[in-house]
């Protein structure tokens, strides 16, 4: 994005309206107060009260057509979910190839494939949930906030909030402000930019002058990001320009160092629950949880590589009827290594 737009979305940003033309006359959106965002809240939890009791399609009809259709699976929210996970791991892994310019190519590909193929899912698994109880409260919900936020320049509001509405006209203008919303990449492009930085600089704890709870959404999204690239500016192995203007690259980075904090505090919670317990020389260490939630936590305490000898183990058993410990894998393995030292050993004796 070149600068002319960046300070024509930042004036944006900063002035708490937005101007648009309909019908070839000029409007505009004046981002709503707490108030207003209340009393939508209120509003659509009365809409819900009064039609619960309807026949609405649930979530759970949704999901059968769509299977039914053969648009979707049984496993196809885990799909989604993995395909979460996976392009987590491609941004980690586009990082990690920064000083492989051919590897990053390829890598990038497969993020973009990644993207393409979580979106399409995404759009058909959400496809009809307006036609759900919650998605009509969220729908009439956002038609309030519009209505109570979209002015002429005279500064009068130009919708009535009543039955007689033109739910026509709402309609189109909702489109039209949804048309011109500012994506992640643009906010994030503003969020560097030395436009926006300046302002920063000079006040971050007054540079909207009001209350945080009246910041527009597009002013706490901006405010939020600039505190993230701020983190990232003071980390002690703050990454480089090139990273952090890269955003997968930086959403690599992020990531990594998410990990590694998640790691450190596992390993802190295992040394205190194991510090006062009478371990000796021992290899494997087991839990009692008394729960599935406890188990999980146990489970996480472990590193890696120990979690993929716990998956092989289990694979291994699940197809046997009953091993002993010398016939796992992990303990054929680690047998093999000891051999193979001694041999070493015994031969630099020699």
């Amino acid at each position: 994005m070149d600068n002319k737009n960046t300070v024509l979305y930042l004036s944006r940003i900063l002035s708490g309206y937005y101007t648009f033309l309909y019908n070839d006359t000029k409007y505009k959106l004046v981002y709503p107060d707490i108030q207003i965002k209340y009393d939508a809240e209120i509003y659509a939890q009365e809409v819900y009260d009064n039609n619960r009791f309807n026949d609405w399609i649930t979530d759970e009809e949704i999901l059968d057509f769509l299977i039914s259709v053969g648009l979707w699976t049984y496993d196809g929210d885990l799909s989604l979910s993995k395909i979460t996970k996976d392009i987590e791991n491609t941004k980690v892994e586009l990082y990690q190839s920064l000083l492989n310019p051919n590897k990053t190519k390829f890598i990038r590909r497969q993020l973009n494939n990644l993207n393409n193929l979580y979106n399409k899912k995404y759009e058909i698994r959400h496809s009809f949930d307006h036609l759900t109880i919650d998605g009509y409260a969220t729908l009439l919900k956002s038609q309030y906030i519009l209505m109570h936020s979209i002015y002429d320049f005279k500064d009068n509001l130009v919708f009535n909030f009543n039955d007689n509405a033109d739910f026509k006209t709402i309609n189109d203008i909702s489109n039209i402000v949804n048309s011109n919303a500012i994506d992640i990449k643009t906010f994030r492009e503003i969020a560097r930019s030395d436009n926006w930085r300046s302002y920063w600089s000079a006040n971050k704890d007054r540079v909207f002058d009001k209350p945080t709870m009246n910041w527009s959404d597009e002013q706490k999204t901006l405010v939020v990001l600039t505190k993230m690239y701020d983190s990232a500016y003071e980390h002690m192995e703050c990454p480089t320009d090139e990273v952090i203007e890269d955003d997968d690259m930086f959403d690599g980075w992020l990531i990594l160092q998410k990990r590694e904090n998640e790691k450190s505090k596992s390993k802190a919670r295992s040394e205190k629950i194991l510090k006062d317990k009478k371990l000796g020389n021992a290899q494997e260490i087991f839990l009692v949880a008394n729960s599935s939630q406890e188990a999980n936590n146990i489970y996480n305490l472990n590193e890696d590589t120990s979690r993929g000898i716990i998956r092989e183990r289990q694979h291994i058993l699940a197809k046997s009827n009953g091993l002993k410990e010398s016939e796992l894998p992990d303990v054929q393995r680690k047998l093999v290594m000891e051999t193979n030292q001694q041999i070493i050993q015994q031969a630099r004796k020699r």
